[in-house]
C-alpha cells in the first residue's frame, strides 16, 4: 500500500509529534505550532488521504473513509514509533476522529494523544452527507479558481488568523480528492461513545466556547459520565473549531505544558 506524505518540520530525530490535520487541510496547515515545537521535538505533519500529496480513494474506498483514514493514522503511527522514540499524536476535527478509533484498539502505540475539537457532536452523526459534502465541493471549486479571493475571504472572516496559518489554509484546498469531498464522509463507522471507553492512553481534549464546537455541552456531560481517567477535557475560551489557529497563545498554555510531561 502507498504510504502517505509527510512533512518533516522540526528535529531530525527525537520524541515525535505527529500532526493529523482536518478535513480539506494538509500536513502543512500547522506552520505556527511547528515554529514552536519544532525546536524540541521531531514534528511531522501527514498528508491523510485524499489530501495534500498523499495517494487518492480507490473506488470503493470512499464510502468507509473513516475506517481508511483510522487504518492510515495507525500504519504512520507504528511507522514513527519503530524508531525507538516515544510518540504524541496531535489531531484536529477529522484527524481527532481519526485518532479516536486508534487510541481505542491501540494502547500501546503512543505516549499520549491531543485532541482538537473531535467530532464527537451530539447527536451522533455518522456515514456519508452528501448534502454536506455538495456544498463542500463547490466552495472548494470557487477557492481553487481564486485562491487570492479565497485568502482575503479568509481574513476577513477570521482576522484573529496568522496569515501563514491562512495561506495553508487555502494552500490545501488546492490539492483536494473532490470525490471524497463530495461524499461528506470520514468519520469512523464505530460511534464515539462506544470508543471513548476504551481508551488507555492519556488524552487531552481541547474545544473552544463557539455554539459550533463539536466537542459542545452535552458532550462533556457524556464524557463525565464516562468517568475514563485517561481524558482529560479542556476549553479554550473565545475559541471556535479551529482551536490552535483563532487562539493560539491560550492552545499552546494549554497543550505544550501537557506535552512536556508526556514526553
Amino acid at each position: 500500500m502507498t504510504a502517505l506524505a509527510r512533512h518533516e518540520l522540526g528535529l531530525a530525530a527525537g520524541p515525535t509529534l505527529a500532526l493529523f490535520h482536518g478535513n480539506g487541510d494538509s500536513g502543512l496547515c500547522w506552520p505556527g505550532a511547528a515554529r514552536r515545537w519544532g525546536t524540541a521535538y521531531r514534528v511531522c505533519g501527514v498528508d491523510a488521504r485524499g489530501h495534500g500529496a498523499s495517494p487518492r480513494f480507490a473506488a470503493g474506498e470512499v464510502d468507509r473513509a473513516g475506517e481508511v483514514f483510522a487504518d492510515d493514522a495507525e500504519r504512520v503511527l507504528e511507522d514513527l514509533a519503530a524508531d525507538g522514540f516515544p510518540v504524541v499524536a496531535v489531531g484536529h476535527s477529522l484527524g481527532a476522529a481519526s485518532l479516536t478509533a486508534v487510541l481505542a484498539r491501540r494502547a500501546d502505540l503512543l505516549a499520549g494523544a491531543v485532541l482538537i475539537d473531535p467530532p464527537w457532536d451530539t447527536p451522533l452523526v455518522l456515514g456519508p452527507r452528501p448534502e454536506v459534502g455538495a456544498v463542500r465541493v463547490e466552495l472548494i471549486r470557487r477557492y481553487q479558481a481564486d485562491p487570492e479571493a479565497a485568502l482575503g475571504e479568509l481574513r476577513e472572516r477570521h482576522p484573529e488568523w496568522s496569515l501563514e496559518e491562512c495561506q495553508a489554509w487555502v494552500g490545501a484546498k488546492m490539492h483536494l480528492d473532490l470525490a471524497l469531498m463530495a461524499s461528506g464522509n470520514g468519520r469512523p463507522a464505530t460511534p464515539w461513545p462506544e470508543l471513548v471507553p476504551d481508551i488507555r492512553t492519556p488524552t487531552l481534549v481541547l474545544t473552544g466556547d463557539d455554539e459550533g464546537c463539536l466537542v459542545g455541552p452535552a458532550t462533556r456531560e457524556l464524557l463525565a459520565g464516562c468517568a475514563n481517567p485517561a481524558i482529560a477535557v479542556e476549553v479554550v475560551a473565545g475559541a471556535d473549531h479551529y482551536v490552535h489557529q483563532t487562539r493560539e497563545e491560550a492552545f499552546h498554555a494549554v497543550v505544550d505544558p501537557w506535552l512536556a510531561e508526556r514526553f
